[in-house]
């Protein structure tokens, strides 16, 4: 009755690491903060388990946290695991007894198989029902910290729960391990989604939307200097793709989406929000040095070039600017841009105009 008590009582914590860890996936933190706050979790998790164990003889207990621990280096990595391990060699040291030293050999066994089977086994079976049992069998090797038990003991627990205690990491390792592996597919689905909603397919560039968004969080934040909007389109664009093909159009104009993020600042915005038509938001600039991004833009998409098929396929571009002091809607600001890349286009093409401030 006992063994089973704790059976339930292990897989209802297991279930509580899992649902945490969906919830904690869909925040947005670092992955190193996330792997913290996880391993502290199962840390609490594992020392839970110490105090609801399988008495085996004085001072000799018999619980989940080996799977805990072996499971946290399993999938959180070193920092993680660390976390857990100390928190786990806490509780278990505050438990005392006889058994205290074959407990603590037993966990850092447990985080080492954990580790073992992240490096090793992990990136061949892909996250498959077959790659947790094998990490069940790994946590259950540290069974071998039973060494440091008296003699007695030591056949008493291996006889008496023995079994279980290996069927038990079997089954948690793929009851846990499946969680986790959907809560990351989950995850990783719902993150891809969202990407896709706020990028343009072609280039990986923010799309019209999303730049919107991204143009009045930053707009709000303060601004001595002043910030400037570039309207980036590609001259004669319709004939590349009538003389080359739209395959050919499409190489293009990725090359020209990557040309632009190089070739601006990290905290500057790009995107794509037309055919051939970009524009890049530059905060906290002043209205010399937007003049200098723009004419080396139109540089570098002059110099580049893009090579398909054994043919060097060139393209300039024309950009118009408008730069403001305070904050400006995104429409009207457009809206002057384009007024200047009209006359860039009038005056001949391959050129930078910025609007009158």
């Amino acid at each position: 009755m006992n063994g089973t008590m704790h059976f339930f009582n292990s897989l209802g914590l297991m279930a509580l690491l899992a649902i945490f860890y969906g919830s904690l996936l869909r925040r947005r933190m670092s992955k190193a903060l996330h792997k913290a706050v996880m391993g502290v979790l199962f840390g609490g998790a594992a020392a839970i388990a110490v105090l609801q164990p399988i008495y085996i003889g004085s001072g000799v207990l018999v619980d989940a946290r080996n799977l805990i621990v072996g499971c946290a280096c399993a999938f959180f990595g070193p920092l993680g695991a660390s976390a857990t391990l100390v928190i786990t060699a806490i509780a278990r040291i505050h438990a005392g007894g006889v058994g205290m030293p074959a407990g603590l050999a037993s966990m850092v066994i447990a985080y080492l198989m954990g580790a073992v089977w992240e490096r090793s086994v992990r990136s061949r079976l892909k996250g498959t029902f077959v790659s947790f049992l094998v990490l069940g069998a790994m946590i259950s090797v540290s069974l071998l910290g039973t060494v440091l038990l008296p003699a007695d003991l030591r056949m008493k627990l291996l006889t008496e729960v023995g079994l279980f205690s290996t069927g038990f990491n079997l089954l948690g390792a793929v009851i846990l391990g499946s969680f986790i592996e959907r809560e990351r597919r989950h995850a990783a689905r719902e993150s891809r989604l969202s990407n896709e909603a706020k990028t343009d397919p072609l280039t990986g560039l923010l799309n019209r939307r999303s730049f919107q968004e991204r143009y009045e969080r930053q707009a709000q934040e303060r601004n001595r200097t002043g910030s400037a909007l570039l309207v980036v389109d590609l001259d004669h664009f319709k004939h590349v793709n009538d003389a080359n093909g739209h395959d050919v159009g499409d190489i293009v104009l990725q090359s020209v989406g990557r040309l632009l993020s190089e070739t601006v600042r990290q905290s500057d915005v790009v995107a794509r929000i037309g055919g051939e038509e970009f524009v890049v938001f530059l905060p906290n600039t002043e209205l010399g040095n937007a003049r200098l991004l723009a004419e080396r833009i139109r540089q570098n998409v002059q110099g580049a070039g893009v090579e398909v098929d054994g043919r060097q396929i060139r393209v300039t571009t024309s950009v118009g600017g408008h730069w403001h002091h305070g904050i400006v809607d995104l429409a009207v600001a457009l809206k002057q841009a384009d007024v200047a890349l009209y006359r860039a286009k009038e005056s001949g093409r391959n050129r930078v105009e910025f609007s009158p401030t």
